[in-house]
């Protein structure tokens, strides 16, 4: 009996120490916290709102004010990077759990939107579901067991966001960056203009045809017009833009009841035809343009660079549109969450003078052709003109149809860039066969030549091929003489006498058959269709400046600003924060471009332009006649290049090219346009 009463005591006691060690185990809110964050940062938001709100929650906000809700938020805000961090992590008792059913718990959250970051505190209350089975007699027991739940409301998303509230975005505009000249004028920039239009509860119909006339629009356009859906009675519907010298225009329609205007701010060249293409002009973007522009910023809404430095530096004048986004509260209160200012385009300021640029154009503008200007000494390009133009205002402002149909069929082609284009260079390439008949020392200048008569052929093999020459009285040619005479023969005689291969390959290394480093886009050089030179009477030709060699004229221009410069080609600039650089070094000696300076003189003193020898200036320069046709036999199409300088003054070389001379005197005409700009 008493051994059975010992075992009874040891299992009790046994029991005893079993209950004593057991532990419980409680649910911890921080547990919960970090997995609904872990399924917010993923984006979640169905498990988060299934498993982890309150149900009186659940009961105040259905999924589509939750769920739906976030994800239509953070796809249209861009929200990125999304990090909840917990700030201060305490330790909890087991004492504690025993009583706890809420529990709060300061968070951090920080996200990236498109208007900026959104960083901001949020004091997370969770609270444990009390199970009535653990209800004892005048207190509350906790179900170790029972999971945590999130209290949510609409500040979760954005700070200070309520029930009720909507949240707006806010484009913020960037002003366009201008374009400006060397000093400073305006050549591109945001101005005022006239806004027209019409408000239908004061305007008759019967006025219609009266107005399409006055602003040379078709009525349907009109009508198009104030004709959709949105407008009302009281409506200002715009019409057309006009630029502000056109306010007798103005003034002519506002006189026809219901017809009026106002002051609106759009792209304005001031200079209009003068640098049309050059500056160019913006317009609405394209579908095409969108998608080859796509990640880049651009919206269909955006107007662009469509020609000219709009659209090379489209990127810089642009700016960076600006965003805002806010809450708007129920009593039409707002509050700020994100803002990104607005980045308003650069300034782009080029070499060119607009004092010399409207001087050359006002000389030239009913010619066709192009000029330019530059500083032979540092590159600086200074003028830079194709003409006829055309007004890039009325492209901004709105082309009518008939306008757009006039400049399309405009026999002069006056929305061609010519000084982007490429022409045979005439005369003036015998500056490049003396270049490279210098450098490879098969000319000297002194060296005389025996020519008689008008024509020439190196051998029979040239069948009845001739080079001719205009100048005849002199059989001993010289340099000197080929050059102040512009003798053809002499210089298909030195070409044939380089050679093929060395004449393409000084050519080359003169900058032809490659693109040329200059910020405006410029056909290429080319030495001959080929590139090459198939036979010797092509190489003859091109030796003189015929044949199938073309040149853009800034690239001529360079070549011959080597001359004036000591012989060192300097890299043609357009806008001023480029460094001026070297681009051919010794395209000939120092001694050679004096000798060539001396003689570019005697052109002028002595030779095929001596009508522009001012008295007070010492003009030199090289004529040059690029004569466009088909056969030997037949009459070509001429076009006219003068290439100057003031030796008194050698910071500014000229270039004009004028097309269809063959009426007007060939080249002699191009050198009293010369002289008129020098006068």
């Amino acid at each position: 009996m008493k051994k059975i009463l010992f075992l009874l005591v040891v299992v009790v006691i046994l029991v005893g120490c079993s209950e004593e060690e057991e532990t419980v185990e409680f649910t911890n809110p921080y547990d919960y916290l970090h997995d609904y964050i872990s399924l917010w940062e993923q984006s979640e938001f169905q498990d988060m709102y299934d498993q982890y709100l309150l149900e009186r929650t659940k009961a105040e906000y259905t999924f589509e004010d939750y769920g739906t809700r976030y994800e239509h938020l953070y796809d249209t805000l861009e929200v990125d990077q999304l990090s909840v961090e917990i700030l201060e992590e305490q330790e909890i008792t087991e004492e504690d759990f025993k009583t706890l059913t809420s529990y709060e718990v300061p968070v951090s959250i920080s996200f990236q939107t498109l208007a900026g970051e959104v960083d901001y505190r949020k004091d997370v209350v969770l609270e444990k579901q009390v199970d009535e089975e653990y209800v004892g007699e005048g207190e509350v027991e906790i179900d170790p067991e029972s999971p945590w739940h999130v209290e949510w409301d609409p500040s979760f998303i954005l700070p200070n966001l309520e029930d009720g509230d909507e949240v707006r975005l806010s484009s913020l505009p960037a002003q366009r960056g201008e374009i400006v000249d060397r000093n400073g004028q305006l050549m591109a920039t945001n101005g005022e203009v006239y806004e027209l239009g019409v408000v239908l509860e004061n305007f008759h119909e019967s006025s219609l045809s009266e107005l399409a006339n006055i602003l040379d629009l078709s009525e349907d356009s009109i009508k198009d017009k104030y004709e959709q859906s949105w407008v009302q009675p009281h409506h200002f519907v715009p019409i057309i833009k006009l630029s502000l010298e056109e306010k007798d225009l103005v003034t002519q329609a506002t006189s026809i009841d219901g017809v009026t205007s106002r002051i609106s701010m759009d792209r304005v060249y001031p200079f209009g035809k003068k640098a049309a293409h050059l500056t160019g002009y913006i317009g609405s973007i394209t579908a095409e343009e969108l998608e080859e522009l796509e990640g880049q910023g651009y919206s269909s809404q955006d107007r662009i660079g469509k020609r000219g430095l709009e659209q090379l530096y489209d990127e810089q004048l642009r700016g960076e549109e600006g965003v805002e986004i806010y809450i708007e509260k129920t009593d039409q209160s707002t509050v700020t969450v994100a803002k990104k200012d607005a980045k308003d385009g650069e300034t782009v300021q080029l070499t060119i003078d607009m004092n010399i640029q409207e001087k050359l154009y006002d000389l030239l503008k009913e010619e066709n052709g192009t000029a330019m200007t530059m500083n032979p000494l540092t590159g600086e390009v200074t003028s830079l003109i194709s003409f006829p133009a055309f007004d890039p205002n009325r492209f901004v402002l709105g082309l009518s149809q008939k306008e757009y149909n006039a400049l399309m069929e405009n026999e002069n082609r006056p929305t061609i860039n010519r000084f982007a284009s490429s022409y045979s260079p005439g005369s003036t390439a015998k500056l490049m066969t003396t270049a490279i008949g210098l450098n490879q020392g098969v000319l000297e200048p002194e060296e005389q030549v025996t020519i008689n008569g008008s024509t020439w052929q190196k051998d029979a093999s040239w069948g009845n091929y001739y080079v001719s020459r205009v100048y005849t009285q002199d059989t001993q040619v010289d340099l000197e003489s080929a050059i102040v005479n512009s003798d053809n023969i002499y210089f298909a005689m030195l070409g044939t006498n380089i050679g093929g291969e060395q004449f393409r390959a000084g050519l080359e290394r003169l900058g032809f058959g490659e693109d040329f480093p200059f910020e405006y886009p410029v056909n290429q050089s080319q030495i001959s269709n080929s590139g090459s030179f198939d036979h010797d009477v092509l190489l003859a030709d091109t030796s003189y400046g015929q044949g199938q060699m073309l040149m853009n004229m800034v690239h001529l221009t360079s070549l011959y600003s080597g001359v004036v410069n000591n012989g060192d080609v300097m890299t043609p600039l357009l806008t001023l924060n480029e460094e001026q650089s070297v681009l051919i070094e010794d395209m000939v000696s120092e001694d050679q471009a004096s000798l060539l300076q001396q003689l570019f003189r005697k052109v002028v003193s002595q030779g095929t332009a001596q009508s522009i020898n001012l008295p007070n200036r010492q003009i030199a320069g090289k004529t040059g006649t690029a004569e466009l046709k088909s056969s030997q036999e037949e009459d070509g199409v001429e076009n006219g290049i003068f290439v100057s300088y003031d030796q008194s003054n050698p910071e500014m070389i000229l270039t004009i090219l004028i097309e269809g001379v063959q009426d007007s005197g060939g080249s002699g005409y191009v050198v009293e346009l010369a002289k008129k700009f020098y006068e």
